[in-house]
């Protein structure tokens, strides 16, 4: 009989077996810890995302507001409109510097609003190299600006042209009827009132717009919303923007007074002490601004709301990738709610999280 060397046994069946059991379930516990850890990794890269964006389209749009208007305004009779932003208050078409464009003006919205502004399209602006106006003491009546061949070639590249609205100084507004080589001139008896020393800034004005756009791939680059301004598009994932307005002079009913006394209008009648007392319910979030004296030359606040999504929805952290509820109801701002909208899926709307940033802005410049 042949003698056994124990020392030589290989695996049985079962130890074989058992052996690669224990490994399926090492392998399989790390792919999950993988695959969760990656889909955990893209989900707050998309918060991160979303967080950003919300911040740069506020701080777009605070900024641009503060900047509105430049003074400019209707005094003068030769001042035309810039762009689009004038108001039709009546029967006259006025030019203004800040233009709400509420989606709904006569009741709740059913889709973002949006806002015109007369802006400089460059904020350093060019210089005068000829006082004009001469002193308080020692008027002088001029209908041109003089400023350097290359300012003047640099305007005419931002597009300047006869009818176009410059501001000189951020004070006074003027409709351009000539363009020269060294100046700029305003037409027969078209003054310049006021004094204005060598090196004031001139800005070459124009009508900005922001909107959001939503399902425009060829706008925003796919599918998802985008915050556009002048229709180049600047925020992704912005889904909703809403803007109130506070204004001064537009409500007469008491305890307002008749006309503007430099008081934001109570608008809810909180002011009960008989001192002006400014509250939430002082913003105007329904008007067409349009009818006297409920016109755009009164707003002296915006408050702004913005509601931004990622770009794409993120899938669960199980394995299936189970779509998670980040969003357990419609996200309501203003006087907008989204489960009113043609085409809300409450299933897929839940899918995707959402951040949602409030700010409220003085204009500067109206």
């Amino acid at each position: 009989m042949r003698k056994v060397d124990w020392n030589q046994r290989g695996f049985t069946l079962v130890e074989l077996m058992v052996a690669v059991l224990i490994t399926v379930v090492i392998v399989a516990a790390t792919m999950t810890t993988v695959v969760t850890s990656n889909r955990a990794n893209v989900v707050n890269t998309q918060v991160a995302d979303t967080q950003q964006n919300v911040r740069v389209a506020i701080d777009l749009l605070s900024r641009d507001i503060k900047l509105a208007g430049y003074n400019y305004n209707a005094t003068d009779p030769a001042t035309g409109s810039v762009g689009t932003c004038n108001a039709t208050i009546g029967a006259i078409v006025k030019p203004v510097g800040l233009l709400p464009q509420d989606h709904t003006p006569t009741g709740a919205d059913s889709g973002a609003d949006g806002v015109s502004m007369v802006l400089p399209v460059n904020t350093a602006g060019w210089t005068l190299t000829t006082a004009v106006g001469g002193t308080p003491n020692s008027k002088t009546y001029e209908n041109t600006i003089s400023l350097s061949g290359a300012a003047i070639t640099e305007m005419v590249a931002q597009g300047l042209v006869v009818g176009s609205t410059v501001s000189i100084g951020g004070a006074l507004s003027k409709t351009v009827q000539a363009v020269n080589a060294t100046s700029i001139g305003f037409g027969t008896g078209n003054f310049v009132d006021g004094q204005f020393p060598v090196g004031t800034p001139v800005y070459l004005m124009q009508c900005v717009r922001y909107q959001v756009v939503a399902n425009t791939p060829t706008t925003c680059g796919s599918n998802t919303p985008c915050l556009v301004r002048n229709n180049v598009p600047l925020v992704d994932g912005v889904e909703d923007l809403q803007i109130a307005y506070a204004c001064d002079g537009c409500n007469q009913t008491a305890p307002n007074p008749l006309f503007p006394d430099g008081v934001v209008d109570d608008q809810d009648a909180s002011s009960t002490s008989g001192f002006p007392t400014f509250t939430q319910g002082d913003f105007v979030s329904n008007s067409a601004w349009a009818i006297t004296p409920w016109t755009p030359d009164k707003i002296r606040m915006a408050q702004v709301s913005l509601v931004v999504r990622p770009m794409n929805v993120d899938d669960g952290l199980d394995e299936r990738g189970t779509k998670a509820i980040n969003t357990t109801g419609p996200v309501i701002v203003g006087d907008h709610n989204p489960s009113a909208d043609a085409g809300y899926d409450a299933s897929i709307y839940m899918q995707q999280r959402r951040r949602v940033m409030i700010r409220t802005i003085q204009p500067r410049n109206l």
